[in-house]
């Protein structure tokens, strides 16, 4: 296992807290990064996650004041925001029917069966019924994409970090988000390591993790 390069990857993938500002990621192997997150699964394949790539010094500078100043915002050579819809994943949606029909090809008869007992008794059953809950069952689905991101990245000899540390509301304004559709998740910063980290990241056992019943 230990030959295996996707473990290689994962070995290699550590939070990159400083970039090298010298050093940029290509159009191509972003566009890869991107192509794994638009790839990655998400729960009845509705793919609620939307991207923002912010390009311009200007905006950069603009978020990090929202981002507790951390300086991976400015310095990677990559930024993306990653947002979760919430209106549009109510059953009765143009845009939940137009997903389900995409993904089923189920006649309309059988699309409002599925859209009625089977997702709507999902979201009831979950209480995802509640704007809220509803972005907080959203939000998961971003983050199976961000680690699709950052291991495709590692994978490619990129590093990345994830930030949860900002100011989600000011932020939200700031950006001129429709709070009632979608919402902020999370941040990636994309880019390389300034240098090596001191000491490799320690983890738990397998046997510490793992049972078996």
């Amino acid at each position: 296992m230990q030959n295996n390069q996707f473990i290689k990857a994962m070995q290699f993938r550590f939070a990159c807290k400083v970039f090298d500002t010298n050093k940029k990621i290509s159009d191509c192997e972003f566009e890869t990064i991107l192509e794994s997150a638009r790839l990655s699964p998400s729960s009845f394949g509705l793919e609620p996650t939307r991207y923002i790539v912010v390009r311009t010094t200007f905006m950069r500078e603009k978020i990090r004041a929202f981002c507790w100043n951390q300086p991976q915002i400015t310095e990677a050579s990559h930024l993306v925001i990653l947002t979760s819809k919430i209106a549009d994943l109510y059953p009765q949606t143009a845009y939940t029917t137009a997903q389900i029909k995409r993904k089923t090809g189920k006649n309309e008869e059988a699309l409002r069966l599925y859209k009625d007992e089977r997702y709507g008794g999902f979201l009831k059953a979950n209480n995802y019924q509640d704007s809220q809950n509803l972005f907080n069952w959203s939000v998961r689905q971003a983050y199976i994409a961000a680690s699709s991101m950052m291991n495709m990245a590692a994978f490619m000899g990129i590093d990345s970090c994830a930030i949860e540390g900002f100011e989600k509301k000011e932020l939200e304004t700031f950006l001129k988000i429709d709070t009632f559709n979608e919402q902020i998740a999370l941040l990636l910063t994309f880019g390389y390591r300034k240098e090596e980290p001191k000491h490799p990241s320690p983890r738990l056992n397998i046997d510490d993790l793992v049972s078996y019943i």
